[in-house]
């Protein structure tokens, strides 16, 4: 088990955990349970007490509603757990085995330290709220401008529900969403000071990527919230495919520059690590290419008596090791650490709300081909 000094705990600390202390809402579960009810459960009963079942029914037909209201504050809030246990697993990995060389310990050490003063920084959350709070504006315009959901106005103005959906549910939502995007630019400005470290690699290590593999597994941890970002992007394009008719060529572009995006998002904080793979690569076939080719040699001389292309200044006794398993484990080290072996923990939970929409107005026939395509089957 790691200690504290190798856990990062970037959901432990800050303005908001310890609010959510004070009021006894610690616990993720029960905090998703106050957040649905203050998000969902209370436009639902304002709506039957003000509009009858018409109106609930209307909220309830609505993707959008269900996605930013229920959906996500539930799994962005779930999802502190899992994420945390990741990415102090992977933390853990880098300074138990150890893969930063001592030279680079003082650094990484640094950083890591500076990563924990910025998790719990009250500025930063400071800068969420106030994200939070521009996205409803934002959105209050939108309404008064007139493209407001049916439940959210009555004969032109905007209803009590609407008021409690945009101050409430609105703020909670984007709150959630830009606090835990804040944190992953926190594990990104880790990543990026490890990966200016020298670091202790192998280009013959079993993972194929130098024996930093383990890193292409972090977004494992971040399903419920790729889950939930992608449930509101998917209720954003069916209120396109409510309207207007979309054809599966066009599905299946939004759908994979939808993919593009959150393998992006995942992939860019290991961009350094990655670097620092492609270099071991690049010195490893380096060094051992001429070791390999005049080893080749001197077998050859030895067995058939000469070389077939022979080099008059070559020395016919030489003292060489076989280094062709270090060339070949080169050749095969690659610095793509989100690869075919761990892509699916990304793409699925992408992927999942995209084709519920879709099988929603898009028959199996057409949706089938889809899915094969875009998980790469």
């Amino acid at each position: 088990m790691a200690g504290d000094d190798d856990r990062l705990r970037i959901m432990h600390g800050g303005p908001f955990y310890e609010l959510m202390t004070r009021l006894g809402m610690r616990n993720r579960g029960w905090r998703a349970f106050v957040f649905a009810g203050l998000c969902w459960t209370i436009p639902v009963v304002l709506l039957l007490a003000t509009r009858g079942g018409h109106g609930a029914g209307l909220f309830l037909h609505d993707w959008g509603a269900w996605a930013k209201f229920l959906i996500a504050p539930v799994l962005l809030t779930l999802a502190e757990k899992p994420i945390s246990f990741a990415l102090d697993e992977c933390v853990s990995i880098l300074f138990r085995i150890p893969l930063v060389a001592s030279q680079s310990m003082p650094d990484a050490r640094k950083a890591l330290r500076e990563a924990k003063s910025r998790t719990t920084s009250w500025k930063s959350e400071l800068v969420c709220i106030a994200v939070a709070l521009a996205a409803t504006a934002l959105n209050v315009a939108s309404f008064i401008g007139g493209a407001a959901p049916a439940w959210a106005v009555s004969d032109g103005n905007i209803t009590l529900t609407g008021l409690w959906c945009l101050a409430v549910g609105n703020t909670v939502y984007w709150f959630l969403l830009t606090r835990l995007v804040w944190k992953h630019a926190v594990w990104w400005q880790f990543l990026s000071a490890v990966g200016r470290c020298h670091l202790r690699l192998a280009v013959t290590h079993p993972d194929g990527h130098g024996g930093l593999g383990f890193l292409g597994f972090y977004p494992t941890g971040y399903g419920l919230f790729t889950m939930a970002v992608s449930a509101v992007f998917a209720a954003g394009v069916s209120h396109v495919m409510q309207r207007q008719a979309v054809t599966p060529g066009l599905f299946t572009a939004v759908c994979v520059a939808w993919l593009i995006v959150v393998c992006i998002y995942y992939f860019v904080p290991m961009a350094r690590a990655a670097l620092q793979v492609s270099r071991l690569k690049r010195k490893a076939v380096l060094h051992s290419l001429p070791k390999v080719t005049n080893f080749e040699r001197l077998t050859e001389r030895t067995t058939l008596g000469e070389n077939v292309f022979a080099d008059e200044a070559e020395s016919a006794a030489r003292e060489l090791h076989d280094v062709k398993p270090i060339y070949l484990a080169s050749m095969k080290t690659s610095a793509l650490l989100i690869n075919k072996g761990n892509i699916l923990s990304v793409l699925a939970p992408a992927l999942l709300p995209m084709l519920i929409v879709g099988a929603s107005y898009l028959p199996f026939s057409q949706l089938g081909p889809i899915v094969k395509r875009l998980l790469l089957l």
